[in-house]
C-alpha cells in the first residue's frame, strides 16, 4: 500500500502501543512508540491505521520490528494562534523480526 507521501524504513524495539483513537467517520489510528536500532536510538512514535491496527495488537512488546512508513504534512490551524506544521509518520507495513 503506498499513500503517495515520501516512504521510509526503519527497525526497533516495539516500545508501547497506545490508546486506539477512533475519529472522523469509522475512521481510527493508534500509536505506537518505536526505540530505533541505530547508532543514537531514537524514540518514534508512528501511527497505525486500517489493517495495520490489527498487525500491530499481535505483535509482543519489546519485539523487533522493521516498518516501512509514510512522511505525512500537513499545516494544523488551532483555534487560537497561527497555523503550525504538524508531521507525522503513518505505518504502511509492519513486520515482526526473528530475535
Amino acid at each position: 500500500m503506498s499513500s503517495g507521501a515520501p516512504e521510509c524504513e526503519v527497525v526497533g524495539i516495539l516500545q508501547n502501543i497506545l490508546p486506539l483513537i477512533r475519529y472522523g467517520h469509522g475512521k481510527q489510528k493508534q500509536t505506537f512508540l518505536l526505540l530505533s536500532d541505530t547508532p543514537s536510538p531514537q524514540l518514534l512514535p508512528i501511527e497505525a491505521r486500517d489493517e495495520q491496527i490489527s498487525t500491530l495488537q499481535r505483535i509482543p512488546l519489546l519485539s523487533k520490528v522493521k516498518v516501512r512508513f509514510a512522511l505525512e504534512g500537513q499545516l494544523w490551524h488551532p483555534p487560537q494562534g497561527s497555523p503550525r506544521p504538524v508531521l507525522r509518520l503513518v505505518a504502511l507495513e509492519i513486520t515482526r523480526l526473528p530475535e
